[in-house]
């Protein structure tokens, strides 16, 4: 079988993300279900997020300070 080299980062599972991000588990889980937050379904019942798309959604999330 060939060897193939990927340039695909680990993607998080539930429990990874809402370490990250510091939120619980089921406010992710409803984020998902609201569509509020960038996610993929890998199966019926699995969902994963990429850690730099969620890094890229926090930075667009951010609130200037008004001067």
């Amino acid at each position: 079988m060939p060897q193939y080299e990927t340039t695909l980062e680990p993607l998080w599972t539930y429990d990874e993300a809402s370490d990250a991000l510091k939120i619980p588990k089921n406010t992710l889980y409803s984020m998902v279900k609201k569509n509020t937050i960038p996610y993929i379904r890998v199966g019926p019942k699995t969902v994963r997020f990429y850690p730099s798309v969620l890094e890229q959604w926090l930075n667009q999330k951010t609130v200037g300070v008004k001067k």
